[in-house]
């Protein structure tokens, strides 16, 4: 999913391919849940379970993506990455005062190596110290925080809907609230500039979102918020090989160094 998002970035705006991949996932979604289980499911969930999975879109979307994005033109990707990444151990945190999750040794340990070596990838050193430095670093931790209470957020309407229907209904929120926002106005004018190519590409993408998304809150249902956002914030270690086989990105010793010791949290995750 980041080596298709990295291929579009010079046709369209980070947030315009996020926008119009949560919609069309979001369209696939909801004409899947209709088709298998009737449209009623949509609307049978109670109020405050609908009420619990606005705020959490909100929370990730409206305040969480927009804060990381300032962040990234103020210190720079890898640096605001590094910083965002430590949600899931906010989420974690969380999730144990409020719902009761246990926090057991290997989770901790794994947690800890896995964002690590995340940490290590996505960190870039440039000699160049940023002017706007303690702004990117503030709102890079205003994302983190953010992320983790929508993330923590889920747990209660999962105990209502399937994933499949919360995401049907998140993801179509999502791409509403990102196109109500200024990065978008040009993006129909970017989409018919790009081309037949970027077009297929992004669909390509949507496809991608529609699946990773139901995948993703399904593991924070059934494994639990620590195990589930920590497994879902290695996007980087994934995306590294991808880069360098058709990228041709060349990967620092640190990179490797990182993606190891990702791979050994990993493993402490599942003991």
């Amino acid at each position: 999913m980041s080596l298709l998002a990295r291929t579009l970035m010079p046709h369209y705006g980070s947030v315009t391919i996020n926008a119009v991949r949560s919609g069309i996932a979001g369209a696939l979604l909801v004409a899947w849940v209709v088709l298998t289980n009737g449209p009623g499911v949509l609307v049978a969930m109670s109020g405050a379970t609908f009420l619990v999975l606005v705020v959490s879109i909100v929370a990730a979307i409206g305040i969480g993506d927009s804060v990381f994005f300032e962040s990234t033109r103020a210190i720079g990707l890898g640096r605001a990455m590094t910083i965002a990444t430590t949600y899931p151990i906010g989420a974690a945190l969380m999730a144990a005062a409020i719902y009761g999750e246990r926090i057991t040794t290997p989770i901790a340990v794994g947690t800890l190596l896995t964002l690590g070596g995340v940490a290590l990838i996505v960190s870039v050193r440039p000699e160049v110290r940023p002017e706007r430095l303690w702004f990117g670093v503030a709102t890079a931790v205003i994302a983190s925080v953010a992320w983790a209470v929508s993330t923590v957020m889920m747990k209660t309407p999962l105990q209502e809907i399937e994933p499949l229907t919360a995401q049907a209904i998140r993801l179509p929120l999502a791409s509403a609230l990102l196109f109500l926002t200024p990065w978008t106005r040009g993006a129909p004018a970017a989409l018919r500039a790009g081309g037949r190519g970027p077009l297929l590409r992004i669909g390509a993408l949507s496809l991608v979102t529609a699946a990773s998304s139901v995948l993703f809150v399904a593991s924070l249902k059934y494994a639990g918020v620590a195990v589930g956002s920590v497994l879902s914030s290695t996007a980087p270690l994934f995306a590294l090989p991808l880069g360098v086989i058709f990228l041709g990105e060349r990967a620092s010793l640190w990179t490797v160094l990182g993606a190891l010791v990702a791979v050994a949290g990993i493993v402490v995750l599942q003991a």
